[in-house]
């Protein structure tokens, strides 16, 4: 089996990814099924699992775990924004706030931007970068910031 070469020429280096530009994300459609399918998997709390147990929980109803939340927002950054730029790694999620429960049905709209690029050392340079998802009806349910490791022009 052979690995896929990464294409880096086509990825912004460092020096290259704009800081301060607000970059909308688009939007994914939280189903039931990934709702529950996703529970099951990795966070298995019943107002997760199971949408008659959930009617009875503080939330009224189902609900997607809120690291189901924090993937969507990755999966539309990577697809979007951050599979042009030259990625070597996530570095730490400084802050990620829940703040509304997501429910099936739900369509969430992403942006993000990058605050900052530091100097590149030794071939790599560290970014922080802030993002958000909202609802369909424009409430805020998701805020995070996360530290990153690109890699340097050569």
């Amino acid at each position: 089996m052979t690995e896929a070469t990464p294409h880096t020429s086509t990825r912004l280096p460092a020096e290259q990814i704009p800081v301060g530009v607000e970059r909308a994300l688009g939007s994914h459609t939280v189903t039931e099924a990934e709702v529950l399918a996703f529970g099951r998997d990795w966070d298995p709390q019943y107002f997760h699992v199971d949408a008659a147990a959930a009617e009875q929980s503080d939330f009224g109803g189902l609900i997607a775990s809120g690291i189901h939340t924090l993937a969507v927002f990755q999966r539309l950054s990577v697809e979007t924004v951050l599979s042009g730029f030259d990625i070597v790694a996530g570095k730490q999620l400084r802050s990620v706030r829940f703040l509304r429960p997501v429910r099936p049905g739900d369509t969430l709209t992403g942006s993000m931007r990058v605050e900052e690029m530091s100097p590149p050392q030794e071939g790599r340079a560290v970014g922080v970068s802030s993002g958000s998802l909202v609802n369909q009806h424009g409430k805020k349910v998701l805020d995070v910031t996360v530290d990153f490791v690109a890699r340097a022009q050569r």
